[in-house]
């Protein structure tokens, strides 16, 4: 098993390899790390010993797309903190604030499905 650290630091440079291919207009490098996101938080959710909880951190990262996608995963389990953070970046322009604001809608809405 791996250990906390690096699942830690995976999920970080897959969240930042995202924002940069999204940047770039590459989708299959942007898929591809969406796909080790989910993968990530899976693993985080299932272990017992973590929990996605050791994500909560991250809603204060530097990068926008890492707060993004933490606030997306964390919406479940702590409401609250991530529309706060989700709002914040709705509040601004490009592509992840247009994330952030449709996050909050379909979550408001109730159509965000979560495995």
């Amino acid at each position: 098993m791996r250990k906390l650290e690096q699942i830690l630091e995976e999920y970080i440079e897959a969240c930042l390899k995202e924002e940069d291919s999204l940047k770039r207009g590459d989708s299959k490098t942007g898929n591809k790390q969406y796909r080790i996101i989910k993968n990530i938080t899976r693993d985080l959710r299932s272990n017992p010993n973590y929990g996605l909880e050791k994500l909560i951190p991250f809603l204060e990262h530097p990068s926008a797309n890492v707060r993004l996608t933490t606030a997306f995963t964390l919406i479940p389990i702590l409401p609250k903190q991530a529309k706060e953070v989700l709002q914040v970046l709705a509040a601004g322009r490009g592509t992840i604030a247009f994330n952030a604001k449709m996050t909050l809608s379909e979550w408001e809405k109730g159509n965000l499905k979560f495995d």
